[in-house]
């Protein structure tokens, strides 16, 4: 028969084992309230929107005018880097290499979420460690030239590049529009001299100069140029006549059947930001983006429709679009830069 235990010790151990048990059900009831109260406590500091491209593109404007309004509305400043390059590489590697806290935002596109995994078998980041929070806008695309050019026409650049292939220089700064100019060079017949920047700010210069003969750029970040008599405006991009360019022609209309481009952008953090800090972001920016201010600025300013979808749609939105880039991809070598 085993020796009784005391009465006291046995007391003792209930006590203690009680309060084990207690302490362990009040950190387990703790835990999941820990990534609550930081975004209860989100943001205390400003926050910061990485942008791809270089100042001056359609794109950089909207990030400004979304970073300015999500700021008022989360209480802290928010600033704008621009990080051009590597067809958006550098921009994605400094959210990625930055604290997943949310304070670091990057404006994603076609190049970063879907063309690149695509071209790119070294690609030192997968799209899915960028969690999308909200699509923005979808632009269309200008082809235009220098004031100066001789090129008065789609037709007068077709010409020239039939009669001397290779001649006639086209400037790109992503691979969306890389491709958007392969696509048009295959379409035409035609073979085309394709010159790589880092952004819109260099094209436009050197448009302006004489230095490159062709550039697909936005049509936000055109039209001052296109309107103050800079540059000249060949043709737009889209099924219809563009409503700012109500004088400017289709490319299906100036003898290129069927081809169109267009570009969505959007924002996105890290796919390790706590997801309560991630809805508050997603749900600033949807606000922001649904506001009469943005609206108008982008129907006024961007020339772009407004989609102001949340993250959700926006995931789903990308999955469509890697379908139909990968298309692309099969047929035009976009690696050759």
């Amino acid at each position: 028969m085993l020796p009784a235990v005391p009465r006291k010790e046995t007391a003792m151990k209930r006590s203690t084992l009680s309060r084990l048990l207690g302490l362990g059900l009040a950190c387990a009831m703790l835990l999941p309230a820990l990534p609550a109260s930081a975004a209860d406590n989100f943001p205390s500091r400003p926050l910061r929107f990485i942008v791809p491209l270089t100042q001056g593109s359609g794109s950089d404007t909207v990030t400004r005018f979304v970073a300015e309004l999500v700021g008022k509305d989360l209480g802290q400043p928010a600033v704008v880097e621009n990080r051009p390059g590597a067809d958006t590489i550098i921009a994605v590697q400094s959210l990625l290499n930055a604290p997943a806290d949310g304070y670091s935002i990057l404006m994603i596109s076609p190049s970063a979420m879907v063309i690149n995994p695509l071209v790119n078998d070294k690609l030192p980041y997968d799209p899915r460690d960028i969690r999308p929070l909200a699509a923005a806008i979808r632009a269309s695309a200008v082809l235009v030239t220098g004031a100066n050019s001789p090129y008065k026409s789609v037709a007068d650049v077709l010409a020239t590049a039939r009669r001397k292939p290779h001649t006639v220089s086209l400037a790109n700064y992503s691979y969306h529009y890389r491709l958007g100019g392969l696509q048009l060079q295959q379409m035409a017949g035609i073979d085309l001299n394709h010159i790589p920047y880092k952004g819109a700010a260099q094209v436009q210069t050197d448009l302006m100069g004489g230095a490159v003969d062709l550039a697909l750029l936005d049509v936000g970040g055109a039209l001052p140029l296109l309107r103050a008599g800079k540059l000249r405006p060949l043709a737009v991009t889209t099924r219809a006549r563009h409503p700012e360019l109500p004088d400017v022609p289709t490319v299906r209309e100036s003898g290129v059947a069927n081809y169109e481009l267009s570009v969505w952008i959007g924002f996105g953090v890290s796919s390790k930001t706590p997801e309560p800090i991630a809805q508050k972001l997603e749900a600033s920016l949807l606000k922001a983006l649904g506001t009469p201010e943005f609206r108008n600025f982008a129907a006024r300013t961007a020339y772009a429709e407004v989609l102001a979808e949340p993250g959700k749609q926006m995931r789903a939105m990308i999955a469509s679009e890697r379908v139909r880039y990968g298309e692309l991809v099969k047929n035009y070598d976009v690696s050759a830069r």
